[in-house]
Protein backbone atom coordinates (compact mmCIF):
# COMPACT_ATOMS: atom_id res chain seq x y z
CA UNK A 1 0.00 0.00 0.00
CA UNK A 2 1.26 3.46 -0.71
CA UNK A 3 2.40 5.25 2.34
CA UNK A 4 0.22 8.01 3.97
CA UNK A 5 3.23 9.95 5.02
CA UNK A 6 4.46 13.14 3.46
CA UNK A 7 7.63 12.36 1.40
CA UNK A 8 10.41 14.29 -0.41
CA UNK A 9 11.04 13.28 -3.62
CA UNK A 10 14.00 11.46 -4.63
CA UNK A 11 13.82 12.23 -8.31
CA UNK A 12 16.28 9.42 -9.37
CA UNK A 13 14.56 6.65 -7.30
CA UNK A 14 11.30 7.86 -9.17
CA UNK A 15 12.70 8.14 -12.55
CA UNK A 16 13.99 4.40 -11.93
CA UNK A 17 10.93 3.34 -10.59
CA UNK A 18 8.93 5.12 -13.49
CA UNK A 19 11.12 3.07 -16.12
CA UNK A 20 10.47 0.44 -14.22
CA UNK A 21 6.34 0.40 -14.37
CA UNK A 22 6.36 1.13 -18.01
CA UNK A 23 3.41 3.57 -18.59
CA UNK A 24 2.08 2.58 -14.55
CA UNK A 25 2.06 5.59 -12.47
CA UNK A 26 4.06 6.08 -9.44
CA UNK A 27 3.72 8.24 -6.90
CA UNK A 28 6.45 11.01 -6.59
CA UNK A 29 6.07 12.43 -3.33
CA UNK A 30 3.56 14.32 -0.89
CA UNK A 31 3.64 18.14 -0.64
CA UNK A 32 3.14 20.27 2.35
CA UNK A 33 1.12 22.72 0.16
CA UNK A 34 -1.09 22.87 -3.10
CA UNK A 35 0.70 25.43 -4.82
CA UNK A 36 3.79 22.67 -4.63
CA UNK A 37 2.70 20.32 -5.59
CA UNK A 38 1.39 21.42 -8.19
CA UNK A 39 4.16 23.50 -10.00
CA UNK A 40 6.20 20.37 -9.73
CA UNK A 41 3.21 18.68 -11.88
CA UNK A 42 3.95 21.21 -14.43
CA UNK A 43 7.52 21.29 -14.53
CA UNK A 44 7.98 17.60 -14.42
CA UNK A 45 6.88 16.98 -18.53
CA UNK A 46 8.73 20.31 -19.33
CA UNK A 47 12.04 18.54 -17.34
CA UNK A 48 12.23 22.23 -16.03
CA UNK A 49 14.57 22.85 -13.26
CA UNK A 50 13.89 19.02 -13.02
CA UNK A 51 16.71 17.39 -14.90
CA UNK A 52 16.21 13.96 -13.79
CA UNK A 53 12.63 13.76 -15.98
CA UNK A 54 14.76 14.80 -19.13
CA UNK A 55 14.53 15.24 -21.91
CA UNK A 56 11.07 16.81 -21.94
CA UNK A 57 8.05 15.35 -22.77
CA UNK A 58 9.40 11.91 -21.46
CA UNK A 59 6.93 12.22 -18.48
CA UNK A 60 4.10 12.76 -17.69
CA UNK A 61 2.50 13.92 -14.18
CA UNK A 62 -0.65 15.06 -12.01
CA UNK A 63 -1.05 16.64 -8.59
CA UNK A 64 -4.10 15.30 -6.31
CA UNK A 65 -5.26 15.52 -2.70
CA UNK A 66 -3.45 13.47 -0.34
CA UNK A 67 -4.42 13.05 3.13
CA UNK A 68 -1.19 14.49 4.07
CA UNK A 69 -0.90 17.39 1.08
CA UNK A 70 -0.48 17.56 -2.62
CA UNK A 71 0.36 14.07 -4.27
CA UNK A 72 2.53 14.30 -7.47
CA UNK A 73 2.05 11.26 -9.80
CA UNK A 74 4.34 10.37 -12.90
CA UNK A 75 4.06 8.06 -15.73
CA UNK A 76 7.28 7.47 -18.18
CA UNK A 77 5.78 7.34 -22.05
CA UNK A 78 8.80 7.71 -24.23
CA UNK A 79 8.80 4.93 -26.37
CA UNK A 80 5.71 3.40 -25.75
CA UNK A 81 2.42 3.48 -27.44
CA UNK A 82 0.82 6.64 -26.68
CA UNK A 83 -1.23 6.09 -23.21
CA UNK A 84 -4.95 6.73 -22.59
CA UNK A 85 -5.77 9.87 -21.65
CA UNK A 86 -6.07 10.06 -17.71
CA UNK A 87 -10.40 9.97 -17.09
CA UNK A 88 -11.93 12.71 -14.85
CA UNK A 89 -14.22 10.14 -13.40
CA UNK A 90 -14.41 6.09 -13.16
CA UNK A 91 -18.10 4.93 -13.53
CA UNK A 92 -18.77 2.18 -11.41
CA UNK A 93 -21.75 -0.37 -10.66
CA UNK A 94 -22.34 -0.98 -6.91
CA UNK A 95 -24.04 -3.12 -4.18
CA UNK A 96 -26.18 -1.09 -1.99
CA UNK A 97 -27.85 -2.36 0.79
CA UNK A 98 -29.13 0.51 1.97
CA UNK A 99 -28.34 2.72 5.03
CA UNK A 100 -30.41 1.29 7.98
CA UNK A 101 -29.04 -0.74 10.78
CA UNK A 102 -30.60 -3.90 9.44
CA UNK A 103 -30.57 -5.71 6.81
CA UNK A 104 -32.18 -4.18 3.66
CA UNK A 105 -31.92 -6.13 0.26
CA UNK A 106 -29.52 -5.55 -2.18
CA UNK A 107 -29.41 -3.20 -5.53
CA UNK A 108 -27.35 -2.29 -8.11
CA UNK A 109 -26.57 1.59 -8.34
CA UNK A 110 -24.82 3.04 -10.65
CA UNK A 111 -21.98 5.90 -9.35
CA UNK A 112 -19.78 8.57 -11.03
CA UNK A 113 -16.76 9.35 -8.69
CA UNK A 114 -13.78 10.85 -9.05
CA UNK A 115 -10.70 9.36 -11.19
CA UNK A 116 -8.27 9.11 -7.66
CA UNK A 117 -8.06 7.40 -4.58
CA UNK A 118 -9.94 9.87 -1.82
CA UNK A 119 -6.43 8.94 0.26
CA UNK A 120 -3.48 9.68 -2.06
CA UNK A 121 -4.47 10.66 -4.97
CA UNK A 122 -3.58 7.91 -7.51
CA UNK A 123 -5.22 6.76 -10.53
CA UNK A 124 -8.63 4.09 -9.26
CA UNK A 125 -8.60 0.92 -11.17
CA UNK A 126 -10.88 -0.26 -13.97
CA UNK A 127 -14.10 -1.75 -13.67
CA UNK A 128 -14.31 -5.51 -13.94
CA UNK A 129 -17.97 -7.09 -13.59
CA UNK A 130 -18.66 -8.90 -10.85
CA UNK A 131 -21.20 -11.08 -10.85
CA UNK A 132 -23.01 -13.15 -7.46
CA UNK A 133 -26.47 -14.46 -5.69
CA UNK A 134 -28.21 -13.02 -3.01
CA UNK A 135 -32.04 -13.29 -2.14
CA UNK A 136 -32.91 -16.13 -4.86
CA UNK A 137 -31.53 -13.62 -7.86
CA UNK A 138 -28.27 -13.06 -9.88
CA UNK A 139 -26.83 -9.40 -9.58
CA UNK A 140 -23.44 -7.70 -12.02
CA UNK A 141 -21.78 -5.40 -9.99
CA UNK A 142 -17.96 -4.09 -10.52
CA UNK A 143 -14.82 -4.82 -8.57
CA UNK A 144 -11.71 -2.83 -9.09
CA UNK A 145 -7.92 -3.22 -8.06
CA UNK A 146 -6.30 0.60 -6.99
CA UNK A 147 -2.71 0.62 -7.84
CA UNK A 148 -1.62 2.33 -4.94
CA UNK A 149 -3.56 -0.42 -2.30
CA UNK A 150 -5.84 1.94 -0.98
CA UNK A 151 -9.55 -0.13 -0.88
CA UNK A 152 -12.58 1.36 -1.70
CA UNK A 153 -15.68 -0.26 -0.07
CA UNK A 154 -18.85 -0.32 -1.78
CA UNK A 155 -20.58 2.30 1.30
CA UNK A 156 -17.65 4.63 0.71
CA UNK A 157 -18.06 5.01 -3.01
CA UNK A 158 -21.63 5.08 -2.51
CA UNK A 159 -21.04 7.96 0.16
CA UNK A 160 -18.52 9.83 -2.25
CA UNK A 161 -20.98 9.83 -4.89
CA UNK A 162 -23.94 11.09 -3.09
CA UNK A 163 -21.77 13.96 -1.48
CA UNK A 164 -21.08 15.16 -4.72
CA UNK A 165 -24.50 15.01 -6.41
CA UNK A 166 -26.00 16.62 -3.39
CA UNK A 167 -23.03 19.32 -3.49
CA UNK A 168 -24.33 19.88 -7.03
CA UNK A 169 -28.19 19.82 -6.30
CA UNK A 170 -27.56 22.49 -3.01
CA UNK A 171 -25.15 25.06 -5.27
CA UNK A 172 -27.56 25.05 -8.37
CA UNK A 173 -30.70 25.63 -5.57
CA UNK A 174 -28.70 28.36 -3.76
CA UNK A 175 -27.08 29.82 -6.61
CA UNK A 176 -28.99 29.28 -9.98
CA UNK A 177 -32.07 31.29 -11.12
CA UNK A 178 -33.72 28.49 -13.15
CA UNK A 179 -35.77 30.97 -14.77
CA UNK A 180 -32.86 33.16 -16.27
CA UNK A 181 -31.08 29.77 -17.82
CA UNK A 182 -31.20 30.30 -21.33
CA UNK A 183 -32.29 26.93 -23.86
CA UNK A 184 -28.60 27.44 -25.70
CA UNK A 185 -26.33 24.63 -26.23
CA UNK A 186 -24.20 25.13 -23.20
CA UNK A 187 -26.50 26.99 -21.17
CA UNK A 188 -27.31 24.93 -18.56
CA UNK A 189 -24.05 23.19 -17.75
CA UNK A 190 -22.33 26.81 -17.77
CA UNK A 191 -25.07 27.50 -15.16
CA UNK A 192 -23.73 24.67 -12.79
CA UNK A 193 -20.25 25.12 -13.41
CA UNK A 194 -20.34 28.86 -12.11
CA UNK A 195 -22.79 28.03 -8.93
CA UNK A 196 -19.84 25.30 -8.18
CA UNK A 197 -17.47 27.78 -8.46
CA UNK A 198 -18.81 29.61 -5.72
CA UNK A 199 -18.56 26.42 -3.53
CA UNK A 200 -15.54 24.60 -4.35
CA UNK A 201 -13.36 27.79 -4.57
CA UNK A 202 -10.12 25.94 -5.28
CA UNK A 203 -11.77 23.58 -7.82
CA UNK A 204 -9.79 22.72 -11.47
CA UNK A 205 -11.44 21.87 -14.75
CA UNK A 206 -10.93 18.15 -13.81
CA UNK A 207 -13.73 18.44 -11.24
CA UNK A 208 -15.70 20.31 -13.59
CA UNK A 209 -15.62 17.55 -15.74
CA UNK A 210 -16.50 14.96 -13.59
CA UNK A 211 -20.00 17.19 -12.14
CA UNK A 212 -20.86 17.38 -15.75
CA UNK A 213 -20.83 13.79 -16.07
CA UNK A 214 -22.50 13.86 -12.76
CA UNK A 215 -25.31 16.14 -14.21
CA UNK A 216 -25.82 14.27 -17.60
CA UNK A 217 -23.61 16.84 -19.55
CA UNK A 218 -21.02 14.12 -20.67
CA UNK A 219 -20.15 15.74 -24.19
CA UNK A 220 -19.77 19.67 -22.54
CA UNK A 221 -17.57 17.55 -19.84
CA UNK A 222 -15.30 16.25 -22.32
CA UNK A 223 -15.21 19.72 -24.63
CA UNK A 224 -13.87 21.00 -20.86
CA UNK A 225 -11.25 18.32 -20.74
CA UNK A 226 -9.86 18.54 -24.01
CA UNK A 227 -9.21 21.98 -23.52
CA UNK A 228 -7.96 21.34 -20.17
CA UNK A 229 -5.11 18.66 -21.54
CA UNK A 230 -4.35 21.28 -24.58
CA UNK A 231 -3.83 24.27 -22.07
CA UNK A 232 -0.20 24.97 -20.41
CA UNK A 233 -1.44 26.50 -17.36
CA UNK A 234 -4.38 25.55 -14.77
CA UNK A 235 -7.62 25.77 -15.59
CA UNK A 236 -10.10 26.40 -13.41
CA UNK A 237 -14.04 25.85 -12.57
CA UNK A 238 -14.42 29.21 -13.59
CA UNK A 239 -11.97 29.05 -16.72
CA UNK A 240 -14.17 26.23 -17.61
CA UNK A 241 -17.54 27.97 -17.35
CA UNK A 242 -15.61 30.98 -20.03
CA UNK A 243 -15.18 28.26 -22.35
CA UNK A 244 -17.94 26.75 -23.33
CA UNK A 245 -19.67 29.85 -24.49
CA UNK A 246 -16.75 30.29 -26.76
CA UNK A 247 -16.69 27.05 -28.31
CA UNK A 248 -20.32 27.57 -28.88
CA UNK A 249 -19.64 30.60 -30.17
CA UNK A 250 -17.08 29.37 -32.85
CA UNK A 251 -19.14 26.59 -33.78
CA UNK A 252 -21.80 29.01 -34.59
CA UNK A 253 -19.31 31.38 -36.51
CA UNK A 254 -17.71 28.17 -38.53
CA UNK A 255 -18.06 27.60 -42.25
CA UNK A 256 -15.05 25.07 -43.10
CA UNK A 257 -17.24 22.13 -41.80
CA UNK A 258 -20.12 20.16 -42.59
CA UNK A 259 -21.72 19.60 -38.82
CA UNK A 260 -18.80 19.45 -37.23
CA UNK A 261 -16.45 17.29 -40.01
CA UNK A 262 -14.36 18.39 -43.02
CA UNK A 263 -14.20 16.31 -45.53
CA UNK A 264 -11.82 15.75 -48.56
CA UNK A 265 -10.32 13.68 -51.56
CA UNK A 266 -7.15 12.36 -50.42
CA UNK A 267 -4.50 11.84 -53.24
CA UNK A 268 -5.29 7.52 -53.83
CA UNK A 269 -8.75 8.87 -54.17
CA UNK A 270 -10.44 8.22 -51.05
CA UNK A 271 -12.75 10.45 -49.10
CA UNK A 272 -11.47 11.43 -46.07
CA UNK A 273 -13.54 13.05 -43.18
CA UNK A 274 -11.15 14.65 -40.28
CA UNK A 275 -13.19 16.61 -36.88
CA UNK A 276 -12.87 20.09 -37.33
CA UNK A 277 -10.83 21.84 -34.90
CA UNK A 278 -13.01 24.64 -34.46
CA UNK A 279 -16.23 22.82 -33.47
CA UNK A 280 -14.97 20.03 -31.88
CA UNK A 281 -18.28 18.02 -32.28
CA UNK A 282 -18.05 14.17 -31.86
CA UNK A 283 -18.30 12.70 -35.32
CA UNK A 284 -18.07 8.98 -36.62
CA UNK A 285 -16.04 7.93 -38.83
CA UNK A 286 -16.36 7.17 -42.39
CA UNK A 287 -16.80 3.71 -42.95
Amino acid sequence: MTSTRRTLPRHADVVRAAHAARGGWVLAGVYASTDAGRGAARRIPRAERMPAYGPPGTFEAYDARHDNGTAVWVRYTAGLPKPEPRPTAMTYRVCDRGTGSGYEGVRITPVIVSAECPCCGGPRGSAVPYRFHEDGDWYTAHKWTNQCGHVDTYAAVLAEFRRDRQLAMDAVRDHVDLDTVGDREYDEPVALLNALALVLRSASARDASRFLELGGYDEAGRRVEEERAARETRMTLRDAARYLPELAAARAACTGCDNGRINYRARDGEFVGLRCPACRREVTSVA
